[in-house]
């Protein structure tokens, strides 16, 4: 008989549900038998060692893990493996006391901070020592100003500074202080001598590597030379007729000047002085008598030198000497001496002479015999 649909109505359907697939059966059973074994195995008292060796593992892998975390592995500076290299002088000799020092820097290290340049100096019988220390800049090229030398030989080397340490340094180079004047020699001609050549060879010694100058002031020839490496020079300058001076001058590599001067006569002969008088010859009865001395003096070409110093002496016998005073030359090269001749002389032979001195020729006498009847 089937039931109504109103009582139908009140209960719900029952629909039968699908079996679990095989593999995921199997895998329940499995886990079944494996907590069944746990089970007994926790009973047996056996877990313990292993749940400990379990927890301490765990505790090393916390503990490597949190030193990962809180010391990490920092970065290495890279070395500095490539030196810096300063530009060496055209002329290692200076007579200035403060240098400009260029130094090329690897352009590996151009513009970086942290990165410094550092300068060394060594001196004769000296550690190398730290003079000073700037950073690298943005360019290859560093200059740094106004080093100050010691006095001598200074021998300059360049490193580059920073995180990685200090590298290598660069090749030396080096700047010799030098403020002393060097020393001139002259060999020939010897001073105050005298030739009749048109020219004239100077020979000495002086620092080595010296420009040497050689000028006559004369009449303006010039001649400039270089001492070798053993410090000798000579020259070639004209002469003219006169007094010569030749003035040498000598300038180190530093640019220290000296100076010596020589004179050099050029002429056909000597000095010419010559002395005379209004007269020569007294009679004692007739003294006193005025008398004039001429002196006319010439170069040893025979032109007249004015200026020149006569000093007139005049002699007799019985009588005091007469000095005139010192009385120069004229523009003709003639002086003149007045005096009077007194009573009292006796008969005898006297003499009046003359010494003339000159800037450019010496000195030079002439005389005359005086007769008193």
């Amino acid at each position: 008989m089937q039931p109504s649909p109103t009582r139908l109505a009140r209960y719900q359907r029952i629909e039968r549900r699908r079996a679990l697939p095989l593999p995921v059966k199997a895998a329940m059973a499995a886990s079944v038998v494996l907590l069944s074994l746990g089970i007994l195995w926790v009973a047996s008292g056996a877990v313990g060692p292993l749940v400990d060796n379990a927890v301490k593992g765990l505790g090393n892998v916390v503990s490597s893990i949190g030193n990962v975390v809180a010391s990490p592995d920092a970065t290495q500076a890279p070395a500095i493996a490539d030196a810096p290299t300063i530009v060496s002088p055209d002329e290692a000799y200076t007579n200035d006391d403060v240098v400009d020092i260029t130094v090329n820097v690897p352009a590996a290290w151009v513009g970086k901070d942290g990165y410094t340049v550092r300068l060394w100096v060594t001196l004769p019988d000296k550690q190398p020592a730290l003079m000073n220390e700037v950073p690298v800049g943005p360019t290859s090229v560093l200059v740094i100003p106004e080093v100050e030398l010691a006095k001598g030989r200074n021998d300059f080397q360049a490193s580059i500074n920073g995180p990685g340490g200090e590298g290598e340094l660069s090749p030396v180079a080096t700047w010799v202080l030098d403020q002393s004047r060097p020393k001139i020699t002259i060999s020939s001609p010897k001073a105050s001598s005298a030739t009749s050549r048109d020219a004239i060879t100077v020979k000495g010694k002086t620092q080595a590597r010296s420009t040497v100058r050689i000028r006559n002031e004369l009449n303006g020839d010039v001649v400039t030379v270089e001492a070798g490496k053993d410090g000798l020079f000579e020259g070639k300058v004209n002469v003219s007729s006169g007094i010569n001076s030749i003035t040498i001058t000598a300038t180190d590599p530093a640019g220290n000047p000296n100076t010596e001067t020589i004179t050099v006569r050029k002429g056909s002969g000597d000095l010419q002085v010559t002395l005379t008088g209004t007269a020569y010859r007294f009679t004692a009865k007739r003294l006193p008598r005025t008398v004039t001395f001429t002196v006319v003096v010439s170069d040893p070409d025979g032109r007249r030198v004015a200026g020149a110093v006569a000093l007139f002496t005049v002699t007799v016998p019985g009588l005091e000497a007469i000095v005139s005073n010192e009385l120069p030359t004229s523009q003709s090269g003639a002086a003149t001496f007045t005096t009077r001749i007194p009573k009292g002389a006796l008969p005898g032979s006297g003499l009046a002479s003359v010494l003339v001195t000159t800037d450019s020729y010496g000195q030079k006498t002439d005389r005359q015999v005086l007769t008193v009847r």
